[in-house]
């Protein structure tokens, strides 16, 4: 039997857009090499952690890594306003909206949050209504509101608890957004919430008010996707060269969120670029981000905590960083693409005939409408 690499590639209701999963191979690949350090570094007896923290350049560089959170969040914003965007507000279905990121998300999480809940138990290094209070805050959402602090249970799923925030209020800012259908009234929207989003502690939520900016940044990209005609030019490729490393390196979050908007918008304008980020590894790999997000940061702690100690065969940070990742990573991403196929992908179809199955609803209903609206011929009448 041939073996093809179809089996881990995502699945989409809405029509796919092979740059987007590229930008997602950009935003989660740093994070898991910044996690990874932080794991190494948490149960290396051979290093200060403090030490490496204050003094390490290569450190430094990889900590920058984390900004492929705002990355995703971006992403967030341009997906989920595209397919809304050009569309009246009496055909705004967000029913089917909530249904399918619901029947998207919460399996593939909800699994995961519950294995690591078991594996916590087996450790037995908290108590079990400790952890079973943990759980059940994690379970909703709201452990960073009722205790401040990152979830305990699977500590990533800190940006999980804002990007749902920012999923329940997306549904209001697209109606206010075609409440008046002018391109000055969605300016308006936008500069207001951006400018919020540094001034006035807007939504009673944690730490949602601060990364609005980037939501808002996908939101812009995907109305002028939608809106404007772009052609693909060679300047788009050396826009996307020039403010993707950017975005990583600089700091000033207001800087950030401009170079993510010209991100995401040259990585669909590239010429020569195109085939690199519409090729076949990236592609998957940024697909399977999502369950590689959930389980990348605990699966490393376990296999640091049993190996790292044994395999620290250089005297530098860098080069036993640099031995383990390349033993430690890959293997992770091979273990993780298991968890895809088994439990996100199937949970990704089921989302996927959900929109079908709407749309195909909603062309019977027009069809029955314009059949009722027809003149009956005389026999029908009798």
């Amino acid at each position: 039997m041939k073996f093809s690499l179809e089996i881990f590639r995502r699945k989409s209701s809405q029509r796919y857009i092979p740059e987007i999963d590229a930008l997602r191979f950009f935003a989660i690949i740093p994070v898991m090499l910044v996690h990874f350090s932080g794991a190494l570094l948490t149960y290396n007896a051979d290093f200060d952690r403090q030490i490496i923290d204050q003094e390490n350049i290569f450190r430094h560089a990889l900590i920058h890594g984390n900004n492929g959170l705002y990355l995703f969040f971006a992403i967030s914003g341009f997906i989920l306003t595209l397919p809304f965007i050009k569309k009246e507000v009496k055909d705004m279905h967000f029913k089917n909206y909530y249904l399918r990121r619901l029947v998207r998300i919460e399996p593939p999480y909800l699994i995961a949050i519950s294995l690591f809940f078991i594996v916590h138990i087996v450790l037995a290094e908290k108590s079990l209504a400790f952890l079973f209070e943990h759980y059940i805050a994690s379970f909703f959402y709201v452990h960073m509101m009722i205790y401040e602090a990152r979830p305990y249970i699977l500590p990533v799923s800190t940006s999980l608890e804002i990007e749902i925030q920012f999923y329940l209020l997306m549904p209001l800012l697209l109606i206010l957004l075609k409440k008046i259908d002018s391109k000055i009234w969605r300016g308006a929207i936008y500069s207001l919430l951006f400018a919020c989003s540094f001034l006035v502690n807007l939504f009673p939520f944690h730490e949602l008010n601060d990364f609005t900016r980037y939501f808002v940044a996908g939101i812009v990209a995907a109305d002028i996707y939608k809106h404007e005609v772009f052609n693909r030019n060679k300047l788009w490729d050396l826009v996307f060269l020039i403010t993707l490393p950017m975005f990583f390196i600089v700091n000033e979050s207001l800087v950030k969120s401009f170079l993510l908007f010209f991100v995401l918008t040259s990585s669909l304008q590239t010429v020569y670029l195109k085939r690199f980020l519409t090729g076949q590894w990236i592609t998957i790999i940024g697909g399977m981000c999502y369950s590689l997000y959930l389980l990348h940061y605990p699966l490393y702690h376990l296999f640091m905590r049993l190996f790292t100690n044994k395999l620290t065969l250089f005297e530098s940070f860098e080069a036993n960083y640099l031995f383990q990742a390349a033993i430690f990573i890959p293997l992770s991403i091979a273990m993780i693409s298991l968890y895809f196929i088994l439990v996100e992908k199937p949970f990704m179809e089921i989302s996927q005939r959900i929109g079908k199955l709407r749309k195909t609803k909603r062309a019977d209903d027009l069809d029955k409408r314009l059949v009722d609206s027809l003149p009956l011929t005389k026999s029908e009448d009798k």
